[in-house]
């Protein structure tokens, strides 16, 4: 028993914004490119639980008010590019 907790502790893994904000913004280039590369309806629903899952990977990180903030403002602007995605689609 003490081995298992042993070995949880190191595979435990710290959620920094700081420590990991060159990969935090990957995904949320990546998440842009999802968003940017969609074709129609079945698409976007995929983006829209590709922003879900963002929204609730971003959680996990401990971060300062300052980059929550930043956090809420790109989920916000990636909601606004799927809005007019959709309203394009609705359209046409």
């Amino acid at each position: 028993m003490e081995q298992r907790v042993e070995l949880f502790k190191t595979l435990e893994m710290e959620w920094r914004f700081k420590q990991d904000v060159d990969h935090i913004f990957d995904v949320m280039k990546k998440t842009a490119e999802v968003i940017k590369s969609c074709k129609n309806t079945t698409h976007l629903q995929g983006a829209t639980n590709y922003v879900a899952n963002l929204k609730r990977y971003l959680t996990f990180f401990e971060k300062t008010t300052r980059e929550q903030e930043f956090c809420d403002k790109q989920i916000n602007e990636f909601d606004k590019m799927i809005r007019i995605k959709t309203k394009q689609y609705l359209v046409d």
